[in-house]
């Protein structure tokens, strides 16, 4: 099963946003820890291109494609802001002092942390983003 949502570039359309994505996903049988992670990539992946990606003056759209295939859910985050890749960026040292640490790194961090692949393409003017994760977390009886 695949669906693509559309939401303007806003950040009151977040939430409807994820809303839509827990449906899917509901409606799918995903195990409700995972579409907890499915929130925590959505919101860190939409609020990033909304905070750090517009360009003044210009309508933005985007986008994301979610697919169920056995046991993987597949996200496609596609916008057409500022071309950036945050795969590029080095993991934070979690070891350092807090006060020792730049700022930003953590939810491309995290993101890496939950999914069982990521990749980033950009195809002029969008940034894709996949995320894969399995539809059951670790440890549960299949």
């Amino acid at each position: 099963m695949h669906i693509r949502l559309q939401v303007p570039q806003e950040e009151g359309q977040l939430d409807d946003l994820v809303a839509a994505i827990d449906g899917v996903l509901a409606r799918e049988g995903v195990h409700p820890g995972v579409v907890h992670d499915v929130q925590l990539v959505t919101e860190e992946v939409v609020c990033n291109a909304l905070a750090h990606g517009r360009v003044e003056g210009r309508e933005h759209e985007i986008s994301v494609g979610i697919g169920v295939d056995g046991d993987l859910v597949t996200l496609e985050f596609r916008d057409d802001c500022v071309a950036f890749n945050p795969l590029e960026r080095a993991d934070p040292d979690l070891d350092a002092d807090i006060n020792d640490r730049p700022i930003g790194g953590l939810g491309v961090h995290l993101i890496r942390q939950l999914a069982e692949e990521v990749s980033y393409l950009r195809q002029e003017p969008h940034n894709i983003l996949r995320v894969v994760l399995r539809s059951e977390p670790p440890g549960s009886p299949a």
